[in-house]
C-alpha cells in the first residue's frame, strides 16, 4: 500500500506553485496537482488559499528560527553569533532549494494575510527581527559593532542576506 501524500506535500506544492506564479496567479487546482492529491483533499486540509499561506509561513518561519538557535546555541560573541546567523540564512537559501522558494513566498506574499494569520507572521517575522537586533546591541556594548539603530541594522542584515543569494545561484547555474 503506497503512502498518501497529505499536509506536507500539499505545502511545498503550494510553496513551489506560489513562488512561480506568485499568490494571485497560483490556483487551488495547480497545487493540488502538483502536490499528487483532490482538489477536495487540498480543501480538506485547508478550506482557503489564505488559510494555506498562513500555516505555510508559520512554519517557515518556525523552521527558519529553531535552524538559526541551533546554530547560535552557546555562542556568545556578538560577532560570532551574527556571522552564524547570517551563514545559516545564506546556506538555508544558496543550498536548500525550497528554503530559496519559502523565503520569496514569505517576503513577498506575507501582506496577503489579514487579520489573526497577519498577526502570527508578524510575531513570528519580528522574533526574527528582534533575535538579529539583541545580537547587534550585544555587539554595539561591547564595541564589535557601531550603530545608532540596531533594529534598522537588523533589519538590513536580514534582507540582504536573504536577498544576496539569488544572483550567486543564477551565475553558478550559467557555469555548469
Amino acid at each position: 500500500m503506497s503512502k498518501r501524500p497529505g499536509k506536507a506535500a500539499i505545502l511545498r506544492a503550494a510553496v513551489e506553485v506560489m513562488g512561480e506564479d506568485g499568490y494571485e496567479g497560483a490556483s487551488m487546482r495547480d497545487m493540488a496537482a502538483r502536490a499528487g492529491v483532490s482538489v477536495a483533499a487540498l480543501y480538506h486540509h485547508f478550506p482557503s488559499k489564505q488559510a494555506l499561506l498562513a500555516e505555510f509561513l508559520a512554519e517557515a518561519y518556525d523552521v527558519t528560527l529553531a535552524r538559526v538557535a541551533r546554530r547560535i546555541e552557546g555562542l556568545t560573541d556578538p560577532v560570532e553569533r551574527l556571522a552564524e546567523i547570517a551563514g545559516t540564512l545564506v546556506w538555508s537559501h544558496l543550498h536548500d532549494d525550497f528554503a530559496q522558494k519559502a523565503s520569496v513566498v514569505a517576503s513577498r506574499e506575507h501582506t496577503r494575510l489579514g487579520g489573526p494569520e497577519r498577526t502570527a507572521v508578524e510575531v513570528q517575522r519580528k522574533a526574527l527581527l528582534d533575535l538579529v537586533e539583541g545580537v547587534i546591541a550585544d555587539g554595539v556594548a561591547t564595541g564589535a559593532f557601531t550603530t545608532d539603530e540596531p533594529r534598522e541594522a537588523a533589519r538590513a542584515v536580514v534582507t540582504l542576506v536573504t536577498t544576496v543569494v539569488e544572483p550567486y545561484r543564477e551565475m553558478s547555474r550559467g557555469l555548469d
